[in-house]
């Protein structure tokens, strides 16, 4: 990929900074949120919150290469399901904890676990980015995660769509609109509306807000 192709994923425009409220959370997933994910959810629930929080404390020396495998496998045995079925609503961003307590939920979701658990793993925040793509496969708007080992370097793309983790160059089926992590966003030419961002701003600003304060629905 050249370095217009990378760009293409990346920098599509200027960078905006995110409010305060977007810091990052350092615990992926607590005991408080396992104990609930048990009364709510039943025991499967709070053991498959348990494993994730296994998988983060007993692989944080590991290559990176190797987390995100980790990561990526982890999580892909969860059940893709739209929101208007698994939440009986028409958008909402999921926590990790809640993504795993529900054992189902759609690409943001998928996304949202990805990203926090790799940070939680080790990897620095600025490699990880959340794209969102049209995806032509689906002929719809779809959102995935982006990870550059180094500024320059063609990203590799984790998708809930598949298991494999591949080179964007690779993705020929994903056209990128903008992305964003939890400290920058930045828009492009393709981006999409006033209306759309405030929304993706406003569910992404909730679920921080429950993630925080250990809140599972």
């Amino acid at each position: 990929m050249n370095g217009f192709g990378i760009l293409k994923w990346l920098v599509f425009c200027v960078f905006l900074a995110f409010p305060a409220y977007s810091a990052v959370p350092t615990q992926v997933v607590s005991d408080t949120e396992i104990g609930k994910a048990r009364t709510q959810y039943g025991e499967l629930a709070a053991r498959r919150l348990s494993a994730l929080k296994e998988l983060i404390e007993t692989n944080q020396s590991r290559p990176e290469r190797l987390k995100l495998n980790l990561v990526n496998d982890f999580f892909s045995k969860v059940t893709f399901t739209e929101d208007s079925v698994a939440w009986k609503k028409k958008d909402f961003w999921a926590t990790p904890a809640e993504f795993l307590a529900k054992d189902k939920g759609d690409a943001e979701d998928f996304a949202i676990a990805k990203y926090f658990s790799l940070i939680a793993l080790g990897v620095d925040e600025k490699k990880i980015y959340f794209s969102y793509v049209t995806s032509t496969r689906l002929k719809k708007s779809h959102i995935v995660l982006t990870y550059f080992r180094s500024p320059k370097s063609e990203p590799l793309v984790l998708d809930s769509l598949t298991d494999r983790i591949l080179k964007a160059s690779a993705r020929s089926d994903l056209i990128p609109i903008y992305s964003f992590n939890g400290r920058d966003l930045n828009r492009g030419s393709q981006s999409t509306s006033k209306k759309d961002f405030a929304s993706s701003m406003h569910q992404w600003s909730q679920m921080l807000n429950r993630m925080q304060k250990g809140i599972v629905k």
